[in-house]
């Protein structure tokens, strides 16, 4: 019996755990890594910036026009992103938002002849304010209520508001002229990126801080957030307003980029629904995914295109094209939901994390 405890006793102190080299570890603030980690970073990430400055600067303009579209629906897809990622409220009325943006541009450069940033300051103002307007309703209703409510907003303005000749110019829609030095394709591309890029900026910066971390504790349970002290009306009006700075923005810089604003251009169809697809695929709460698949689902369609055409010629899928596009996002989108959750963002998230100062992992929470 004395042996068997000695041995028993032995083998506790022979056997050594394996220690699992994360267990404790946290990541420090970027700017408190080693030199060496900080300054990889920042390669990769002025690497980025310079290919796609040298792209637009000194290329051949190629698809300027599609790849602005594509930064347009990221914009409109991040502004969903912070309504349904982090705060957990349904918006199916999205043309809303990003019309008004437009036309509120529009309508300043045109009308009252001041000039394009002007315009664009009117319409994150007036978007931010609207959505503001609607999240005092979401202070009632949640869930699939709220859902019907922004639906019906939606329509209203695509049927209504938008129809008004003397805000929206009617059928013919109102001009909105490019800023000066942007009047190209490829420079409005350009200015493009780099709105993108501030919100991109804004949209990180808010997520790690307090009011972030509160909009996100709404989305899980506002009652037990609010027992916790997150102030549920004010983290919810806040969620609502960026949202509607983000839809403002993307509306004036899509008008900008037709050239001017139309009615036909703002609808469910056209708006609303893919901007959830483009959301849902690229990943709820994930930026960088959200990003990578509005450029592909908005160049896709072009591709497509001339694909049929150089292998089928002129038939009905090159004139389909851009709506064939569409169902299949839209079939992705439920094979997301059922399968991976985290859409394309389970390829961008752990750079971004990276790139944030964690360590490089496929594999991760945040």
């Amino acid at each position: 019996m004395t042996a068997t405890v000695d041995e028993a006793s032995t083998a506790q102190y022979d056997v050594v755990p394996e220690r699992d080299p994360d267990r404790g570890w946290r990541p420090p603030g970027l700017f408190q890594l080693r030199p060496e980690a900080l300054a990889a970073r920042a390669a990769v990430v002025l690497g980025i910036t310079g290919l796609i400055l040298a792209y637009i600067l000194t290329s051949q303009p190629f698809r300027s026009d599609n790849l602005s579209a594509g930064v347009v629906v990221a914009l409109g897809a991040l502004s969903l992103n912070v309504l349904v990622g982090y705060s957990g409220q349904i918006s199916l009325g999205h043309q809303a938002f990003i019309g008004i943006g437009a036309f509120i541009s529009a309508y300043v450069i045109s009308e009252t002849h001041q000039s394009f940033y002007v315009g664009v300051g009117a319409a994150v103002a007036v978007g931010a304010i609207q959505a503001v307007v609607l999240g005092l309703i979401a202070l009632r209703v949640r869930g699939l209520y709220f859902g019907l409510v922004t639906l019906g907003w939606g329509f209203v303005a695509e049927n209504s508001l938008f129809r008004l000749r003397s805000f929206t110019g009617g059928g013919e829609g109102r001009p909105a002229p490019r800023p000066g030095g942007f009047q190209s394709d490829r420079m409005y591309l350009l200015l493009c990126c780099i709105a993108l890029a501030v919100i991109l900026l804004v949209d990180w910066r808010l997520v790690a801080t307090k009011a972030g971390r509160a909009m996100q504790a709404l989305r899980e349970s506002p009652q037990v957030a609010a027992n916790y002290g997150v102030n549920v009306r004010g983290y919810t009006l806040l969620s609502f307003a960026v949202s509607g700075f983000y839809a403002g923005l993307a509306g004036a810089l899509s008008a900008s980029r037709a050239l001017s604003a139309s009615p036909a251009d703002y609808t469910f169809v056209l708006i609303a629904l893919p901007y959830l697809i483009v959301t849902v695929v690229g990943g709820l709460r994930r930026r960088g995914g959200i990003v990578v698949f509005a450029v592909l689902f908005a160049i896709s369609g072009g591709y497509l295109k001339e694909w049929a055409l150089d292998i089928f010629g002129a038939g009905w899928l090159a004139e389909n094209a851009a709506f064939l596009v569409q169902a299949l996002s839209g079939l992705l989108a439920i094979l997301t939901l059922i399968f991976q959750p985290d859409g394309v963002g389970t390829i961008t998230a752990p750079i971004g994390r990276w790139l944030k100062g964690e360590r490089f992992r496929l594999h991760g929470d945040s």
